[in-house]
Protein backbone atom coordinates (compact mmCIF):
# COMPACT_ATOMS: atom_id res chain seq x y z
CA UNK A 1 0.00 0.00 0.00
CA UNK A 2 2.80 2.22 1.21
CA UNK A 3 4.68 1.66 -2.69
CA UNK A 4 1.38 2.46 -4.49
CA UNK A 5 0.66 5.86 -2.45
CA UNK A 6 4.33 7.17 -2.95
CA UNK A 7 4.66 5.85 -6.77
CA UNK A 8 1.44 7.77 -7.48
CA UNK A 9 2.81 11.00 -5.09
CA UNK A 10 5.81 11.29 -7.67
CA UNK A 11 4.14 11.24 -10.84
CA UNK A 12 3.32 14.68 -12.33
CA UNK A 13 0.38 16.63 -11.25
CA UNK A 14 -2.81 15.72 -13.14
CA UNK A 15 -5.87 17.60 -13.82
CA UNK A 16 -9.05 16.05 -13.89
CA UNK A 17 -9.15 13.90 -16.78
CA UNK A 18 -5.76 12.30 -15.29
CA UNK A 19 -3.66 14.23 -17.58
CA UNK A 20 -0.52 15.58 -16.48
CA UNK A 21 -0.78 19.59 -16.28
CA UNK A 22 1.15 21.68 -17.79
CA UNK A 23 1.32 24.06 -21.58
CA UNK A 24 3.98 21.98 -23.25
CA UNK A 25 1.03 20.13 -25.52
CA UNK A 26 -0.98 23.50 -25.66
CA UNK A 27 -0.44 25.44 -29.05
CA UNK A 28 0.65 28.46 -28.94
CA UNK A 29 -0.80 31.76 -29.60
CA UNK A 30 1.97 34.23 -29.57
CA UNK A 31 2.67 36.28 -32.51
CA UNK A 32 5.96 35.10 -33.01
CA UNK A 33 4.64 31.74 -33.78
CA UNK A 34 2.41 32.90 -36.17
CA UNK A 35 5.55 35.06 -37.75
CA UNK A 36 7.87 31.58 -38.11
CA UNK A 37 5.21 29.95 -39.72
CA UNK A 38 4.51 32.40 -41.91
CA UNK A 39 8.51 32.66 -43.09
CA UNK A 40 8.50 28.69 -43.31
CA UNK A 41 5.52 28.70 -45.79
CA UNK A 42 7.62 31.39 -47.65
CA UNK A 43 10.39 29.44 -47.51
CA UNK A 44 8.74 26.41 -48.42
CA UNK A 45 7.29 27.92 -51.87
CA UNK A 46 10.98 30.25 -52.67
CA UNK A 47 12.95 26.70 -51.96
CA UNK A 48 10.17 24.68 -54.20
CA UNK A 49 10.96 26.96 -57.08
CA UNK A 50 14.77 26.79 -56.65
CA UNK A 51 14.93 23.09 -56.64
CA UNK A 52 12.22 22.93 -59.76
CA UNK A 53 15.36 24.93 -61.52
CA UNK A 54 18.19 22.88 -60.34
CA UNK A 55 16.83 19.57 -59.51
CA UNK A 56 14.29 18.44 -62.04
CA UNK A 57 14.78 16.35 -65.29
CA UNK A 58 11.92 17.71 -67.08
CA UNK A 59 12.72 21.54 -69.00
CA UNK A 60 9.35 22.38 -69.33
CA UNK A 61 9.12 22.29 -65.00
CA UNK A 62 12.48 24.23 -64.92
CA UNK A 63 11.12 27.15 -67.66
CA UNK A 64 7.72 26.83 -66.02
CA UNK A 65 9.61 27.70 -63.09
CA UNK A 66 11.47 30.59 -64.24
CA UNK A 67 8.25 31.97 -66.03
CA UNK A 68 6.56 31.55 -62.75
CA UNK A 69 8.28 33.07 -60.28
CA UNK A 70 8.71 36.30 -62.83
CA UNK A 71 4.30 36.62 -63.16
CA UNK A 72 4.22 35.92 -59.63
CA UNK A 73 6.77 38.46 -58.24
CA UNK A 74 5.00 40.63 -61.18
CA UNK A 75 1.94 40.30 -59.66
CA UNK A 76 2.68 40.54 -56.04
CA UNK A 77 4.28 44.12 -57.25
CA UNK A 78 1.27 45.31 -59.09
CA UNK A 79 -0.91 44.11 -56.05
CA UNK A 80 1.17 46.17 -53.70
CA UNK A 81 0.99 49.24 -56.07
CA UNK A 82 -2.63 49.01 -57.10
CA UNK A 83 -4.06 48.51 -53.48
CA UNK A 84 -3.44 51.98 -51.90
CA UNK A 85 -4.68 53.73 -55.42
CA UNK A 86 -8.09 51.30 -55.04
CA UNK A 87 -8.43 52.56 -51.53
CA UNK A 88 -7.72 55.92 -51.82
CA UNK A 89 -10.35 56.22 -55.41
CA UNK A 90 -12.88 54.12 -53.38
CA UNK A 91 -12.46 55.46 -49.51
CA UNK A 92 -15.64 56.79 -48.18
CA UNK A 93 -18.27 55.25 -50.53
CA UNK A 94 -20.63 52.18 -50.37
CA UNK A 95 -19.93 48.78 -49.08
CA UNK A 96 -19.54 47.77 -52.24
CA UNK A 97 -16.60 49.46 -52.50
CA UNK A 98 -15.32 48.32 -49.69
CA UNK A 99 -16.00 44.57 -51.04
CA UNK A 100 -14.29 45.19 -53.89
CA UNK A 101 -10.98 46.26 -51.78
CA UNK A 102 -11.28 43.05 -50.10
CA UNK A 103 -11.92 40.95 -53.37
CA UNK A 104 -9.02 42.52 -55.31
CA UNK A 105 -6.57 41.06 -51.85
CA UNK A 106 -8.43 38.06 -52.22
CA UNK A 107 -7.98 37.31 -55.65
CA UNK A 108 -4.53 38.46 -55.84
CA UNK A 109 -3.44 35.73 -53.17
CA UNK A 110 -5.30 33.27 -55.21
CA UNK A 111 -3.80 33.85 -58.43
CA UNK A 112 -0.55 33.98 -56.69
CA UNK A 113 -1.35 30.50 -55.35
CA UNK A 114 -2.43 29.15 -58.82
CA UNK A 115 1.28 30.42 -60.27
CA UNK A 116 3.15 28.64 -57.20
CA UNK A 117 1.12 25.56 -57.00
CA UNK A 118 2.58 23.45 -60.32
CA UNK A 119 5.80 24.09 -58.79
CA UNK A 120 5.12 23.23 -54.86
CA UNK A 121 3.06 20.47 -56.12
CA UNK A 122 6.34 19.09 -57.90
CA UNK A 123 8.26 19.26 -55.13
CA UNK A 124 6.01 17.85 -52.92
CA UNK A 125 5.94 14.68 -55.11
CA UNK A 126 9.94 14.51 -55.47
CA UNK A 127 10.26 14.63 -51.34
CA UNK A 128 7.61 11.75 -51.35
CA UNK A 129 9.39 9.64 -53.90
CA UNK A 130 6.72 9.93 -56.43
CA UNK A 131 8.24 12.55 -58.62
CA UNK A 132 9.03 11.62 -62.21
CA UNK A 133 10.21 13.42 -65.88
CA UNK A 134 6.76 13.17 -66.93
CA UNK A 135 4.58 14.00 -63.57
CA UNK A 136 7.28 17.05 -63.14
CA UNK A 137 6.27 18.34 -66.96
CA UNK A 138 2.23 17.36 -66.44
CA UNK A 139 2.37 19.62 -63.95
CA UNK A 140 4.54 22.46 -65.57
CA UNK A 141 1.83 21.64 -68.47
CA UNK A 142 -1.06 22.63 -65.95
CA UNK A 143 0.88 26.24 -65.17
CA UNK A 144 1.35 27.18 -67.79
CA UNK A 145 -2.27 26.41 -68.95
CA UNK A 146 -3.05 28.98 -65.90
CA UNK A 147 -0.97 31.64 -67.14
CA UNK A 148 -2.75 31.01 -70.58
CA UNK A 149 -5.83 31.80 -68.65
CA UNK A 150 -4.90 34.38 -67.02
CA UNK A 151 -4.14 35.69 -70.40
CA UNK A 152 -7.78 35.12 -71.11
CA UNK A 153 -9.37 36.71 -68.41
CA UNK A 154 -7.46 40.13 -69.30
CA UNK A 155 -9.33 39.77 -72.86
CA UNK A 156 -12.70 39.48 -71.56
CA UNK A 157 -12.38 42.17 -68.86
CA UNK A 158 -10.19 44.34 -70.95
CA UNK A 159 -12.43 47.95 -71.51
CA UNK A 160 -13.37 48.80 -75.02
CA UNK A 161 -11.02 51.71 -75.22
CA UNK A 162 -8.30 49.02 -75.17
CA UNK A 163 -8.94 46.22 -77.34
CA UNK A 164 -6.24 46.15 -79.78
CA UNK A 165 -7.28 44.78 -83.08
CA UNK A 166 -5.89 40.74 -83.12
CA UNK A 167 -4.11 39.09 -85.84
CA UNK A 168 -6.22 37.35 -88.31
CA UNK A 169 -5.40 33.95 -87.58
CA UNK A 170 -7.37 34.67 -83.81
CA UNK A 171 -9.27 37.44 -84.20
CA UNK A 172 -12.58 34.91 -84.26
CA UNK A 173 -11.36 33.42 -80.70
CA UNK A 174 -10.22 36.84 -79.21
CA UNK A 175 -13.73 38.83 -80.82
CA UNK A 176 -15.82 36.12 -79.01
CA UNK A 177 -13.95 36.77 -76.01
CA UNK A 178 -14.64 40.58 -76.22
CA UNK A 179 -18.32 40.00 -76.88
CA UNK A 180 -18.89 38.14 -73.34
CA UNK A 181 -19.81 40.15 -70.38
CA UNK A 182 -17.02 41.37 -67.89
CA UNK A 183 -17.82 38.78 -65.38
CA UNK A 184 -17.09 36.13 -67.16
CA UNK A 185 -13.83 37.10 -66.68
CA UNK A 186 -13.16 35.00 -63.79
CA UNK A 187 -13.88 31.53 -64.91
CA UNK A 188 -10.58 30.81 -67.12
CA UNK A 189 -8.39 30.64 -64.25
CA UNK A 190 -11.35 29.51 -62.02
CA UNK A 191 -11.36 26.22 -64.33
CA UNK A 192 -7.46 26.17 -65.13
CA UNK A 193 -6.50 26.58 -61.38
CA UNK A 194 -9.21 23.38 -60.48
CA UNK A 195 -6.93 21.22 -63.10
CA UNK A 196 -4.08 21.71 -60.85
CA UNK A 197 -5.23 19.23 -57.92
CA UNK A 198 -6.83 17.01 -60.51
CA UNK A 199 -2.87 16.64 -62.82
CA UNK A 200 -1.25 16.59 -58.91
CA UNK A 201 -3.42 13.13 -57.84
CA UNK A 202 -3.71 11.43 -61.40
CA UNK A 203 -0.34 12.05 -62.82
CA UNK A 204 1.44 8.61 -62.98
Amino acid sequence: MTDAQSGTDAGAPADDAGAPTGGAGAPSSDPEDSATDARASQSLVVGSFRRAVGETDSYLLKSYAVVGAFLAVLLALLLVLALPVWIFNTAGQSELATFSRAFLVVGGVLLLVGLAAPVVGADRRRAGGTASRRTDALLAASGYLFVGSLYLALLVSAPSGQRGTPPALIAPVVEFLYALPAVYAVAPPILAGALIPVVYRLAR
